[in-house]
């Protein structure tokens, strides 16, 4: 018998991801304002360079999955369990070996209620239903997250550069009950990833589900990273590793 939070209808992990596309930017931010949005006193916000952090921003469309296809937007905070380092920007520098360092989810709107559903109760993603447009063409993405008629997120991503294969670890923290969850994914595709010297801008308008996080981000423009898939493939499945929160 599935676990008594597990979704209805067949809904469980793992969700399989034949075919999707993707588009990140990494924002700088004042670091002080992350840490209290985290759950977690041991959670540790990265750091860019003193005094600042970083905020992610991710535009999903999933084309071909076991749960069918669906957008997603996902806002984040890079962070770390426990570790700390001296070096800013290290631990981004060296995500593929840190194995602590992943995202806080603070927001996670999709277009399905399947994929709100298992998210809830296999992760404890904040997902919610909402309306996404995602106009891409080869050089520049665009989209739009819509709930009930207002406009929440805006964001744009211009292409950095050309692709090529790409191997990665994506890993995110989120809480389920009184656990802390970090989930690894491994993708496999086509894209590019660029730092500094780029195009793209996020902006969160006045919405009760930017709540909380809203006045420290704003506007922002001018990442330090983009992160471009063309195409990728991935497995999400429960999390790699748990904590009980407080303990």
């Amino acid at each position: 018998m599935p676990p008594d939070n597990e979704p209805q209808g067949g809904l469980s992990a793992p969700i399989v991801y034949h075919r999707a596309r993707a588009f990140f930017a990494t924002f700088s931010c004042p670091i002080a304002p992350l840490a209290p949005l985290l759950p977690e006193h041991r959670l540790k916000p990265i750091s860019l360079w003193p005094g600042k952090g970083l905020i992610v921003v991710a535009v999903f469309d999933y084309q071909e999955t076991t749960i069918g296809p669906y957008l997603e937007v996902g806002i984040g905070i890079p962070c770390r369990y426990r570790r700390s380092t001296a070096v800013p920007l290290f631990p981004m520098l060296g995500e593929r070996w840190l194995e602590d360092v992943g995202y806080w989810v603070l927001s996670l709107p999709v277009t399905t209620e399947a994929a709100v559903q298992v998210g809830r109760a296999v992760w404890g993603y904040p997902k919610y239903l909402a309306d996404i447009d995602i106009q891409a063409s080869d050089e520049r993405v665009t989209c739009v997250v819509s709930e009930g008629g207002r406009a929440a997120i805006r964001v744009q991503i211009d292409r950095p550069g050309p692709s090529k294969q790409q191997r990665l670890p994506l890993r995110t923290y989120s809480v389920l009950g009184d656990e802390l969850h970090l989930t690894e994914m491994a993708i496999d595709g086509a894209g590019v990833i660029k730092k500094f010297g780029l195009s793209a801008s996020l902006a969160l308008d006045p919405h009760p589900r930017n709540e909380g996080f809203q006045d420290l981000l704003g506007e922002r423009t001018g990442p330090v990273e983009v992160r471009w898939f063309d195409e990728y493939r991935v497995k999400l499945d429960r999390a790699r590793v748990r904590y009980r929160i407080g303990a």
